[in-house]
């Protein structure tokens, strides 16, 4: 299966959001043929998502601190999807359901100015792994890993567009409808979609590794950060977070 990569991932991003808008536009206005009180249904088994809830922890028995977990210390992982030059000598793993509006605040408001501070400048390597807490965000992870598979960037790129379009999807009884819109702008066939949201093998491959994650971390809530092996659980702005990495950075030039 060969799915074309976007030449651009702001384009693929505004082309999604213009698509899904206008789209919700045209659904919105009544049709002379409809009754006011017809209101539209799924025929995708399970669309109607529980509501999201974000547990309201700041860490559990067992979890925050320093890592001991292979997750953490051995990163990146093989089937980890990676950003960043191989030699940076720190690691940032997050944790995120995209379904979390935590998780697209920090993807749409500090990720990019950590990606032009740190990623690009070689300090720092970036790792998204998927902790769905839902399944609209079951769905989504098993189409990042789809798209992923075929080209390791697209994953990254349609991560960010899920993000930005979070709101045209994940919160509606028909998410389905909404993923097949941005897969399809993405360059992804209908078969495409069917073919990676209908797979067990992938599905079962996303819940394992968030039964991993959890059973081995006690993840709290998403997003659930770690850089340079610890745990990040203070305030998500993009200054009290580059004054961990700041630190971080400085201890391992101190080690050299």
């Amino acid at each position: 299966m060969r799915i074309v990569v976007p030449a651009s991932m702001l384009a693929l991003s505004a082309a999604i959001l213009l698509t899904m808008a206008v789209s919700a536009h045209a659904t919105s206005q009544p049709s002379a043929s409809s009754s006011s009180s017809t209101t539209a249904t799924s025929t995708v088994p399970g669309a109607n998502p529980a509501p999201f809830a974000e547990p309201n922890l700041r860490g559990t028995p067992g979890s925050g601190g320093k890592s001991n977990s292979m997750l953490i210390n051995s990163a990146p992982l093989p089937n980890d999807y990676v950003m960043g030059k191989p030699d940076a000598p720190i690691i940032m793993v997050e944790y995120a359901s995209m379904t979390c509006p935590h998780c697209a605040h920090f993807s749409n408001s500090v990720l990019p100015e950590l990606e032009t501070r740190y990623i690009k400048t070689g300090k720092m390597r970036y790792i998204l792994r998927q902790f769905p807490l839902n399944e609209p965000a079951l769905k989504a992870a098993m189409l990042l890993y789809c798209v992923g598979e075929q080209n390791k960037e697209k994953y990254f790129v349609f991560a960010k567009v899920l993000f930005d379009a979070q709101n045209k999807w994940a919160f509606d009884g028909n998410y389905m409808s909404g993923l097949e819109t941005i897969a399809a702008v993405g360059g992804v066939t209908k078969e495409q979609f069917n073919n990676c949201l209908s797979s067990t093998d992938r599905e079962m491959a996303v819940l394992k590794d968030k039964k991993v994650a959890n059973d081995e971390l006690k993840i709290p809530h998403t997003p659930y950060i770690f850089i340079g092996g610890e745990v990040y659980d203070g305030d998500r702005s993009i200054e009290n977070i580059s004054k961990f990495i700041d630190t971080k950075l400085a201890e391992k030039a101190g080690k050299k």
